[in-house]
C-alpha cells in the first residue's frame, strides 16, 4: 500500500430521486417537486460548481434512472411494489421524471470527468437478512445491463440506506469498493443522549471532522475495499433549516473546512457525501461553494487532489 503524496477529496452522491423512497409514500410526496424539475436544476448546479472548482465526484445512480420511460422489462422488480406502495402506479408504465432520468445520466457523462457508481437498481436494501441472493443478483445484473447502453462499467458502490451486503456477488461482477458508514465517537453512540450530543457537535464544531490515511481503509474478506465517509453534509434537515433562517448557514461547515485544510497538510483523505435532491435553496449551494472553494485552495497549493472512489481504491490496492 503506497503512501499518499498529497491530500485527497472524495465527494460521493447517492443519486436516486423518488426511487430512494419507493417504500415511503407519504414522505416521498413531501420531499420532491411534482415534476422533478427542482431536482434536475440542483444536479446541473452541482455539476456547474464542480466544473468551476475542478471537482470530480462519484455519482452513484439507482439503475432505474438509466431509462427514459418504463420499458416493461422482462425482469421487473418494480412489479413487487404492486399493491404495497403507490410508487408502483407512479413508476410502472409511465415516463414520470421522478422515476426515470436518462437525461440526468447523459448530462453527468457529458461533463466527462465524473464517475458513475452503483446505488442499486430499484433501491432495494442489501440486507442479507431480508434480501435473497436471487434478489441481489437481479439488482446487480439489471443495473449493469441498463448501464451498459451508456458504455458504463462501474466499480464503486454506495449502498441504499447504507446497508452493505452480498459483497462476494458484487466483487464477482467487477466492483472493487464501497462507501462505509461515517464514524461516530463513543459519546454520540450513547443510547440516551447520543443524537443530542451529535447535533450539538454539528452546531458548535466541537470535534474534528474525520479524515483518513490509506491504512484506515479496510479490505473485506471478499476483497472489497471499504472507503469510510467523513460526513453526510445534509444529515440534519431541521438544524439546517434553523441555521438558514438565522443566516448562519455556513457556521456548521467551519468544521468541514478545517478538516479539508488539515487533510491537505497531513496528506490524508476527506470523504463527504449527500443526495442531490437535498440541495434546494440558494443557501444550500452557498454551502457547497464554501466547501469546494476550500478544496480548490488546497489544490492550488498542491496539497490536495479531487478523486473518485474507484481511483482512490486503485491507490489502496497497489
Amino acid at each position: 500500500m503506497n503512501k499518499l503524496d498529497s491530500g485527497f477529496f472524495v465527494f460521493s452522491l447517492d443519486t436516486e430521486l423518488s426511487t430512494g423512497f419507493f417504500d415511503a409514500d407519504e414522505e416521498r410526496s413531501k420531499l420532491f417537486s411534482p415534476d422533478g424539475s427542482r431536482e434536475r436544476k440542483a444536479i446541473r448546479r452541482l455539476l456547474d460548481l464542480m466544473d468551476e472548482y475542478d471537482i470530480q465526484a462519484t455519482w452513484a445512480l439507482v439503475g432505474h434512472l438509466f431509462y427514459e420511460k418504463c420499458e416493461h422489462c422482462e425482469i421487473c422488480p418494480v412489479l413487487d411494489w404492486k399493491g404495497k406502495y403507490s410508487s408502483f402506479d407512479e413508476a410502472y408504465g409511465t415516463a414520470h421524471p421522478l422515476w426515470y432520468g436518462a437525461d440526468i445520466v447523459k448530462e453527468i457523462l457529458e461533463r466527462d470527468k465524473h464517475e458513475i457508481g452503483f446505488h442499486g437498481y430499484t433501491h432495494n436494501i442489501f440486507d442479507e437478512k431480508t434480501m435473497s441472493p436471487a434478489e441481489a443478483k437481479i439488482e446487480i445484473t439489471e443495473w449493469l445491463r441498463a448501464a451498459a447502453r451508456y458504455g458504463i462499467s462501474a466499480r464503486s458502490i454506495t449502498f441504499p440506506r447504507g446497508v452493505a451486503g452480498y459483497l462476494s456477488l458484487l466483487k464477482e461482477n467487477g466492483f472493487i469498493c464501497y462507501r462505509t458508514p461515517d464514524p461516530t465517537s463513543i459519546w454520540t453512540r450513547n443510547r440516551y443522549f447520543g443524537r443530542y450530543l451529535k447535533t450539538l457537535d454539528h452546531l458548535l464544531g466541537i470535534s474534528r471532522l474525520p479524515i483518513y490515511s490509506l491504512e484506515d481503509h479496510v479490505i473485506s474478506p471478499e476483497g472489497m475495499i471499504g472507503l469510510p465517509g467523513s460526513m453526510h453534509i445534509k444529515e440534519y434537515w431541521w438544524l439546517e433549516q434553523y441555521m438558514d433562517d438565522t443566516d448562519r448557514h455556513l457556521a456548521r461547515f467551519h468544521r468541514v473546512i478545517r478538516g479539508i485544510h488539515r487533510a491537505g497538510y497531513e496528506k490524508k483523505i476527506v470523504h463527504l457525501w449527500a443526495h442531490p435532491w437535498e440541495f434546494k435553496t440558494e443557501k444550500d449551494f452557498e454551502k457547497v461553494r464554501y466547501i469546494f472553494k476550500a478544496v480548490a485552495e488546497e489544490q492550488k497549493q498542491g496539497r490536495m487532489r479531487s478523486i473518485t472512489m474507484s481511483d482512490l481504491a486503485g491507490r489502496i490496492s497497489k
